[in-house]
């Protein structure tokens, strides 16, 4: 079976969609049953994922130099796959897909985010197009979500109810859980502190984080992993200087993976103030790593994080000042991290390709859910 991938978000600027794709492809271009085309674009910065590592006999690389999610691409993706037919297209994300026409498609839809608030999205036309294509998609293609609550926002904002089984959980990589290989490494963050992990979006509300941080005790700091996206004004350090706290808020927006893990595991918590998500990949990567959780207290994070995080309402900072002070009680947070550790332990990119790859090789003709 041939299936093109496209591997347009295995770029610096996709951070999760992009490591959700790696992880899968990583365990799914080892099936010596299943071909790969990996369609790429050439001109984007690339540093974020060891694509190289991909390369099998079975797995093809062509170049396709059309930007996502520029509409031009609606013309081209018809050309290029009748130059490499495939049996399935495989879209991580739905707005690089092809709405009409070529072969059978399963499609990723990661969140409903745009669809809560347009505000979210990049411009008005992004948040149009984001429309317009997930509704003409959800009614030509098998469609994936990551949890539950994907699935039900799908079915609310666009009538489409998402087979149980196509709620497919993402995992969490093992070196989040592993030894740390120099166990003298220490974060670059004198004192306690909170960390949170994610680009300065609008709907991860670091703002807000920072007006909580206000509320706790002087030595408690704040390191931002995550690097402002120049798409949305980025109010962070504004906030952090009115409210006398800038000398607590740290940017390590550059880290290396290694650099993250010892992060993770000396933080008092990691901090989750989004809106929503369409999963939460930090969540459980702290939660492997031995962090406690502390996190919105939103239909998803519910979902993923269980009874292993503290959850506090979206926007009662005093609130989450108090849940991040309880995690300082050495008994419960003993039980948070015991409890985190083994919800990431069940939670595998292995389970997590296995039921991908039995859809792919299910996928009807005609992509029909």
């Amino acid at each position: 079976m041939r299936i093109g991938v496209d591997g347009r978000v295995l770029v610096d600027r996709y951070h999760g969609i992009g490591r959700v794709t790696f992880e899968l492809l990583s365990i799914l271009v080892d099936d010596p049953q299943l071909e790969f085309v990996i369609f790429v674009d050439p001109g984007e910065p690339a540093h974020r994922f060891d694509v190289s590592s991909l390369r099998r006999p079975n797995v093809r690389f062509v170049d396709f130099p059309v930007p996502l999610p520029s509409p031009v691409q609606f013309a081209r993706w018809p050309l290029v796959l009748r130059r490499e037919p495939v049996d399935l297209m495989l879209f991580p994300y739905q707005l690089g897909a092809c709405p009409v026409g070529g072969p059978r498609q399963l499609t990723i839809v990661h969140d409903c985010l745009f669809e809560q608030n347009q505000t979210y999205a990049p411009t008005h036309r992004v948040a149009a197009l984001h429309r317009r294509l997930t509704g003409l998609l959800l009614r030509r293609a098998a469609v994936v979500v990551p949890s539950r609550a994907t699935a039900a926002d799908v079915e609310r904002f666009y009538g489409v109810r998402v087979p149980a089984d196509h709620v497919v959980e993402w995992g969490v990589s093992p070196r989040f859980a592993a030894a740390p290989t120099d166990p003298t490494a220490r974060p670059p963050v004198t004192g306690p502190y909170l960390l949170h992990v994610g680009a300065r979006r609008p709907h991860k509300r670091v703002p807000f984080l920072v007006r909580v941080l206000a509320r706790l005790d002087p030595s408690m700091q704040l390191a931002l992993v995550g690097s402002a996206d120049d798409r949305w004004p980025d109010h962070t350090m504004k906030v952090a200087a009115e409210l006398g706290v800038a000398d607590r808020v740290h940017d390590l927006s550059e880290v290396t993976d290694t650099e993250l893990l010892t992060l993770y595991r000396h933080a008092h918590a990691f901090a989750y103030p989004s809106v929503t998500e369409g999963f939460g990949l930090p969540l459980l990567e702290a939660m492997a790593a031995g962090a406690p959780v502390v996190a919105s207290d939103v239909p998803v994070f519910r979902e993923i994080g269980a009874d292993a995080a503290e959850f506090a309402p979206l926007r009662d900072a005093g609130r989450w000042a108090a849940a991040i002070e309880r995690v300082g009680d050495p008994a419960h947070r003993a039980r948070l991290v015991e409890r985190g550790a083994a919800l990431a332990r069940e939670a595998t990119w292995t389970r997590a390709a296995g039921q991908l790859g039995a859809l792919l090789r299910g996928v009807p003709a005609g992509g029909d859910t």
